[in-house]
């Protein structure tokens, strides 16, 4: 009887011992793989996102042409789509003007610069040639300090006054968005 304790004991010590070595293994193994798991893991995330944003355009255009009462529910069911109601907090700054239906998106003051951001539904050329006109009508003079597709930076001066202009545009199920952002130099 004596000797099945002692084998049973002795069972049980190999067992805890084959217990203790498995977890210290599984610890190594782990450790030593856990980095390129990790990055194999990141590197389908960025391939899956990356595939989603080239195929989400398309299908959205798709859903826009077919069924534009369906793009604007659709808009309202998927974050960063539709634009907001109404105005964020803040102040638009004096004398510049706002083109029709522009909702406020933004408006921050750092120390004595400020930058309010707008978006609106309507076309890139649209949005750039009302500021142009009307800019050039309140005495601003305009020029334009840089130029893409998708993007214009202009600059206005009035006698000691001036703003940077960044318009941007976006596409959003089948519609254009344009964005601009205004901003002040710091006063001197």
């Amino acid at each position: 009887m004596k000797g099945i304790f002692v084998a049973g004991g002795i069972g049980f010590v190999v067992l805890l011992v084959l217990l203790v070595w498995a977890g210290v293994a599984g610890v190594g193994l782990v450790s030593d793989h856990l980095p390129r798991w990790l990055a194999s893991g990141e590197q389908f995330a960025t391939e899956t996102m990356r595939k989603a944003q080239e195929t989400l355009p398309t299908v959205t255009d798709k859903v826009a042409e077919s069924a534009p009462g369906l793009a604007r529910q659709i808009e309202g069911l998927i974050p960063g789509t539709a634009l907001p109601a109404e105005d964020v907090g803040g102040q638009d700054l004096a004398d510049i003007p706002r083109f029709p239906g522009m909702v406020r998106v933004a408006y921050s003051l750092a120390g004595q610069k400020r930058t309010v951001a707008y978006q609106v539904r309507a076309e890139f050329g649209q949005v750039v040639a009302f500021y142009v006109r009307e800019m050039a009508q309140r005495g601003f003079t305009g020029q334009v300090t840089s130029a893409a597709p998708a993007e214009e930076i202009h600059l206005y001066r009035r006698k000691n006054e001036q703003f940077t202009f960044r318009f941007t545009k976006l596409s959003r199920l089948g519609s254009e968005i344009t964005s601009l952002e205004i901003s002040e130099p710091v006063e001197r």
